[in-house]
């Protein structure tokens, strides 16, 4: 009852002001009818704070993100071990990090992965499960070091580790900060270092399709 206040409220004084001027005249409205109209209102906030709510979840919904999800789709129709890769897209440009079991899954993720609307390029970033043996600690030991050791403080810059391997994605703003990153990784013990950042100034101009 109390969500009705207001309404009832409004509507009663509007009643008061009319009965003023002379109730005779006046339809009779019942307490039942009062209470329609109030959820009447009520209905019509709802819809419409729907409506504004949708719409700004679809702005949050940007076109790496849109695309991010289309990648996201088409790895989890591989099932196997693309079902775990994880999709990144920066700049443009699309990134699968994961392993793969075998050269047929491999192939399988090369032909799922192309031609995704929303990037200029697909790029795999796909490991033997089990090849990383070697690498000191976990992936994600790895990969905390890295960005320790490069001082990064930046959401431009993405660092994956997977099987021992670094991949880095994103932008930086000079040849001096994407040096001290690859340095970094190298320092931190990866088994291999690829290197995907661009230099803001570069990126400038590029778009996807």
């Amino acid at each position: 009852m109390r969500r009705y206040r207001p309404a009832i409220l409004a509507l009663l004084l509007g009643l008061s002001a009319l009965c003023a001027a002379g109730c005779a005249a006046l339809p009779f409205l019942a307490v039942g009818d009062v209470m329609n109209v109030a959820e009447t209102g009520k209905t019509g906030y709802d819809m419409v704070a729907g409506l504004n709510e949708r719409r700004r979840l679809e702005l949050d919904q940007g076109p790496e993100t849109q695309a991010e999800a289309r990648l996201r789709a088409a790895l989890d129709a591989q099932g196997g071990s693309l079902r775990f890769a994880v999709p990144v897209v920066t700049s443009g440009r699309a990134f699968v990090l994961g392993t793969y079991a075998s050269q047929k899954e491999l192939d399988r993720a090369r032909l799922a992965t192309r031609n995704i609307k929303g990037v200029r390029e697909t790029i795999l970033c796909l490991y033997p499960a089990g090849s990383g043996r070697d690498a000191p600690g976990t992936d994600g030991e790895l990969r905390d070091n890295i960005l320790r050791m490069a001082g990064l403080r930046t959401r431009d810059v993405r660092v994956v580790v997977v099987e021992g391997n670094a991949v880095l994605m994103g932008q930086v703003r000079s040849q001096d900060e994407r040096a001290r990153i690859t340095a970094s990784a190298h320092d931190a013990g990866a088994l291999s270092v690829r290197d995907y950042l661009l230099l803001v100034a570069a990126n400038e101009h590029a778009s996807p399709r």
